[in-house]
């Protein structure tokens, strides 16, 4: 059934806008073993539903006429008003991409840019699922994680918007990692950026039974290595790839 009270703060959605979404299709089943079923959008086009086993994990579409915007996965993330959220992200300093505009049927949704340009989907859900139970499933989407140059400007903008608490989080020489809390549960993470050249952005992280092994798989589907596989103390291991369009996913195998 789905959840009565809408949730804020939680992640919900992550979506693929890309310039060929055969191609996406196809290295995604073969790299996760997602199934696809594209669906008529109306005025919206066509859009294809991605499932890993009987739990759908996403969607993809292509790119808008105009987007100037290269192939990237989105996050969707609850918020109990739309226009109120789109208000509050306006006077803290964020921009507007695309107004609140209702999905039918599905829900109420506004893409909102940070003050840094990091884009995340603030989302109304009209049939929200219960919150899932134990550890994320290989194949479904497990974090998400904000790369920015300046940590704390994000928590301010963001925390008022989605009514997250922070918890800091000594790393050693990644610095402080700032996790985003919904009461007890774990919603996600805000980071600084690690280096000169990495764009301030939502990075979305996919479960894996075997980092190294599914990076190599991606690599033979041509994805090309952005971080190799590497090791977060105390809680796995992780790598990032881009895919043969440019858009980049996150891998991870541990705890959560």
């Amino acid at each position: 059934m789905a959840s009565k009270t809408p949730s804020s703060g939680r992640f919900v959605w992550h979506e693929l806008a890309t310039n060929d979404v055969k191609q996406a299709v196809a290295f995604y089943s073969e790299l996760f073993g997602w199934t696809s079923k594209e669906e008529d959008m109306g005025p919206g086009g066509k859009y294809v539903m991605l499932k890993s086993g009987d739990t759908g994990v996403g969607g993809m579409m292509s790119l808008m006429p105009g987007e100037k915007a290269p192939p990237h996965w989105r996050a969707y993330c609850t918020v109990p008003d739309v226009d109120a959220a789109a208000r509050r992200a306006q006077e803290l300093g964020g921009t507007i991409q695309v107004p609140p505009t209702d999905i039918p049927n599905v829900g109420r949704f506004a893409a909102i840019a940070d003050p840094q340009g990091a884009v995340l989907m603030a989302f109304r859900d009209l049939n929200e699922a219960p919150e899932p139970q134990g550890p994320p499933a290989p194949g479904t989407f497990c974090w998400d994680e904000l790369v920015t140059p300046d940590p704390a400007a994000a928590v301010k903008f963001y925390t008022p918007i989605y009514g997250w608490t922070v918890v800091e989080q000594p790393m050693g020489s990644m610095g402080t990692y700032h996790v985003l809390k919904r009461g007890d549960v774990m919603s996600g993470g805000i980071m600084k950026t690690p280096g000169p050249g990495v764009p301030t952005y939502w990075a979305a992280y996919v479960a894996v039974k075997d980092v190294d092994a599914t990076m190599k798989r991606a690599e033979k589907l041509k994805a090309k290595l952005v971080v190799p596989p590497s090791d977060i103390p105390g809680m796995g291991r992780f790598a990032v790839f881009s895919d043969p369009s440019g858009a980049v996913l996150s891998i991870f195998q541990g705890r959560l």
